[in-house]
């Protein structure tokens, strides 16, 4: 686990949009939980109205915000909502100091928690995509708009390759630059995945997905007993996709964890991390986990529907499971609240309830319902007894006389069900062979 920083990174203002709903409420506390998974201590915090579009902010709000930092000795901005390229460049002049809006400042903890080579890969390239813009309209206003780059020319007659055109051509290179590393490790990942699923062809893939900070490490460590996905309150404290296994009885269950949601993401970014969530949702199944001590019924469908939506924009068809976590800090009215709830919203998932830190028995009893079915093909001599006991505990799938029963089956727990079938037999004295087809 990242070691938590002793002091703090710098020191900013916060300005959040005035919360009109509920809703505007939620994103502002989900803002200060980004600064604070910044490490960013917060020296004052406003709440405006966000009516110039300009400068997002009205001139009396500007002016009062500049003489705050003039007084603040290296003191920065963090806007709580996405500013257009223009707006970001417009404040920065106006009030002479660094701004970062949201998008931003969740580029940055990406950046600060990415550990491998294909993550802090997609990282530069979200950040080529975002800081692109910003840094062409910083470079127009050094040659003024006016001035340098709308004389120059290109060519015989030029006085030399116009700046701008060296900046876009720079960018594109840059990001076909980055775009063929990551394919490249995409593939690398994609030959690892059918490696994996050629030498364990009957195993069982399981993703696991969900909003920030519902758990989602806990409930992998949990189920593959160990400690290897870094647990914390923080917002993205996961963000490189972790692979790990486990067996139930004889079947072998991979579990994917990755990184988590949040609302409004930026397209860029996801488009990003689109192939790192590829791998994750690429499953057999996909746990979807929730927060089921979020203080707000609204909140729960809210942060679900974002996790839905963004699962459903990637890979739409698979087996869900809704995993609703932190149970054992909820009252038996409270977690009757909730199951309810999920059960009207979403009827087409199974919906499974867990504390993932004391007992994930239930998420293992609902993957086992998933369970691959194994098939065998059974001969032995009449006895109707036997036949009775075979079709009660096993799925027959065809059935002949010649002489003797053949009869092909399909079992879903090989381990315990051919050993039932065996002693069975052997207590009847029934002579019979069982071999897998």
């Amino acid at each position: 686990m990242e070691a938590e920083l002793a002091e703090p990174r710098g020191e900013c203002i916060l300005i959040l949009p005035y919360p009109d709903t509920k809703h505007d409420l939620f994103l502002n506390k989900e803002m200060r939980m980004l600064v604070k998974s910044s490490n960013y201590r917060v020296v004052e915090e406003f709440r405006l109205r966000i009516n110039n579009p300009k400068y997002l902010l009205s001139p009396s709000r500007l002016i009062e915000l500049k003489s705050i930092v003039e007084k603040l000795a290296d003191v920065f901005i963090i806007v709580g909502a996405h500013l257009s390229a223009k707006q970001h460049i417009n404040l920065e002049k106006k009030l002479e100091c660094l701004i970062i809006d949201k998008f931003e400042l969740v580029l940055e903890i990406f950046a600060l928690r990415a550990m491998t080579e294909e993550a802090k890969i997609q990282i530069q390239l979200a950040q080529l995509k975002y800081e692109g813009p910003r840094e062409r309209l910083r470079l127009m206003d050094r040659l003024s708009v006016e001035g340098a780059w709308h004389t120059e020319r290109a060519g015989f007659w030029g006085t030399g390759e116009n700046p701008l055109h060296e900046f876009d051509a720079g960018a594109k290179k840059r990001e076909a630059h980055l775009k063929g590393k990551l394919a490249d490790l995409k593939q690398k990942r994609i030959d690892r995945r059918l490696n994996r699923k050629r030498h364990h062809h009957d195993s069982v893939y399981v993703s696991i997905v969900g909003y920030t900070s519902a758990g989602k490490s806990t409930l992998l460590n949990a189920l593959t007993n160990t400690d290897a996905s870094s647990v914390s309150p923080r917002l993205f404290e996961t963000l490189d996709t972790r692979i790990r296994s486990f067996k139930l009885e004889d079947l072998k269950i991979f579990v994917t964890d990755t990184v988590g949601f949040i609302e409004d993401l930026p397209t860029f970014l996801i488009d990003s991390f689109r192939s790192t969530l590829e791998e994750s949702i690429a499953a057999d199944i996909i746990l979807i986990v929730i927060d089921g001590s979020e203080s707000s019924l609204d909140l729960i469908v809210q942060k679900l529907n974002v996790t839905v939506n963004t699962v459903n924009e990637i890979m739409p068809q698979n087996n869900r499971i809704l995993v609703l976590n932190k149970i054992d800090l909820l009252s038996s009215e409270q977690l009757d609240k909730r199951e309810n709830l999920l059960k009207k919203h979403f009827p087409e998932y199974e919906v499974v309830s867990v504390s993932a830190e004391k007992n994930v028995q239930p998420v293992i009893r609902a993957i086992e319902k998933f369970r691959p079915p194994k098939k065998y093909l059974l001969k032995y001599n009449p006895n109707h007894v036997f036949r009775s006991f075979c079709h009660e505990f096993t799925t027959v799938e065809e059935e002949s006389f010649e002489g003797q029963w053949s009869m092909t089956f399909s079992i879903r727990k090989p381990t315990y069900g051919l050993e039932a079938i065996k002693r069975k037999g052997e207590a009847l004295n029934v002579t019979f062979e069982v071999r897998e087809v």
